[in-house]
């Protein structure tokens, strides 16, 4: 009888990373309710500029199109580019998010996000913003389903 095998990779599969945003928002609640919310502050915008120095690098030349097409694109990977639309002008580009999957997934296996996850969002990208010499401000966030509205702009 002839011996069957399947060679696959870690690549071949479908990238998913739901339970990420429970774990990450579980650290971020470790570290805001032990050390508070500069702790978080601080950590996130080390992270942001450590880990999206290749999109910072990017949007230094691509400007608010590098930045949209990360954002499309992260939304994309979570199935949802309906979720997510944008307002762009020559000096600022506004995102406006009906809702966040990271939040829907959370609260569907009955986990409430912290107060610190909206830091996520908002922290990670006034890093990346102060990165590029670009101005950011989130203009509103629901707890409740993550539904948001930030924009990066020139200064």
């Amino acid at each position: 009888m002839a011996k069957l095998s399947i060679d696959r990779r870690a690549a071949d599969n479908k990238y998913f990373h739901r339970d990420f945003h429970i774990l990450m928002d579980q650290g971020l609640a470790y570290l805001g309710g032990r050390f508070g919310d500069n702790a978080v502050r601080a950590y996130l915008g080390t992270f942001a500029k450590t880990f999206y120095a290749p999109l910072i690098a990017e949007a230094r030349t691509g400007g608010f199109q590098a930045m949209r097409k990360h954002i499309e694109k992260t939304y994309e990977i979570e199935e949802v580019p309906e979720a997510v639309r944008f307002v762009e002008t020559d000096n600022e580009l506004c995102a406006i998010v009906s809702a966040c999957p990271a939040v829907a997934f959370m609260k569907s296996v009955g986990q409430t996000p912290s107060k610190w996850y909206v830091q996520a969002t908002s922290t990670v990208n006034e890093a990346i913003a102060d990165e590029l010499g670009w101005g950011f401000e989130m203009i509103a966030y629901d707890e409740a389903t993550g539904a948001a509205e930030y924009r990066f702009f020139r200064r």
